[in-house]
């Protein structure tokens, strides 16, 4: 739960449930328990149109120190944990945060709901079974790959004996659409050492997903998509879709120019559909691109 609040950074009391409580019951107690000792701090903001929001659970200090004795470092002071707390809650983006946020406690609910296996660590992850089995954050990711590429989240699903690897893109539907397709660009890189413009391509362990605000939206953002003619695979969702699995049902559709393999698909198809992973879940198409610059 330490390493699942402090890398995510802000989780509702839903979110919490559908990654680590078997019931609504048990969550409210424990996050309670949690709350009371100080290792979680939560919050509970005022909707502008009335009533409350649900809970928001951040580290507690006492979270913090634990954190840092495990790790063998010094604790931040009390007065710099409550500034990181309140510029948390107060940023601009946290809209957005908790939106990705709640795809990934979507993929974790279906896989409760499913019974597709136990449920993943978000810090160890790949525990036996299928589903969702990595989730990693904006900021770790991005530190892998060196800041060079900035996903909104990073995810592994496994299902049928396919492992997906995938980079997740939040659409809020406040940017125009040619600003998120060319959020695509990031993921080939330069041509400083291949000169072919597909270096940070060649290092993906995973295809690009981007979940659209509406269908109307996503109908735009497709065809600025088609004109990139990305090596990397993009499939795209509209949160509108209404399939009652969510992310995980058949809302996915490929960008590609070839109607057959852009039929709407469930995420566990897409392996199939852009032409098969490797054992991490990188695209096919991506390790070819590797081997060809041996």
């Amino acid at each position: 739960m330490l390493e699942l609040v402090a890398e995510h950074q802000v989780l509702t009391t839903d979110q919490l449930r559908a990654l680590a409580f078997p019931s609504i019951s048990r969550a409210q107690h424990r996050l309670l328990a949690l709350a009371d000792a100080g290792v979680l701090w939560r919050t509970q903001p005022y909707r502008a149109e009335g009533g409350s929001k649900p809970f928001h659970y951040l580290l507690g200090y006492r979270g913090a120190e634990l954190r840092a004795a495990q790790r063998g470092t010094t604790p931040p002071r009390p007065s710099s944990h409550a500034d990181r707390l309140r510029r948390a809650l107060e940023s601009p983006t946290l809209a957005h945060l908790l939106g990705v946020n709640q795809f990934f406690a979507d993929l974790a609910d279906y896989c409760r709901r499913n019974e597709l296996g136990t449920p993943f660590s978000a810090h160890d992850g790949r525990p036996e079974g299928q589903g969702l089995h990595t989730w990693r954050s904006e900021k770790w990711i991005s530190e892998f790959y060196e800041h060079r590429i900035a996903p909104d989240g990073y995810g592994c699903w496994y299902q049928d004996g396919r492992w997906l690897g995938f980079f997740l893109e939040h659409d809020t539907g406040t940017e125009p659409l040619r600003k998120v397709a060319d959020k695509i660009d990031r993921y080939t890189g330069s041509t400083d050492r291949y000169g072919d413009g597909l270096e940070m391509a060649r290092r993906l362990a995973g295809m690009v997903l981007i979940w659209v605000a509406s269908r109307r939206r996503e109908q735009g953002l497709r065809k600025a998509l088609l004109t990139k003619h990305s090596p990397v695979p993009v499939a795209t969702a509209s949160r509108d879709h209404g399939d009652p699995d969510g992310p995980a049902g058949e809302v996915w559709s490929v960008v590609t120019p070839d109607p057959h393999r852009s039929r709407r698909a469930r995420l566990g198809e897409l392996a199939v559909r852009i032409g098969g992973t490797t054992g991490n879940g990188t695209p096919v198409v991506l390790q070819a691109l590797a081997e060809r610059a041996v």
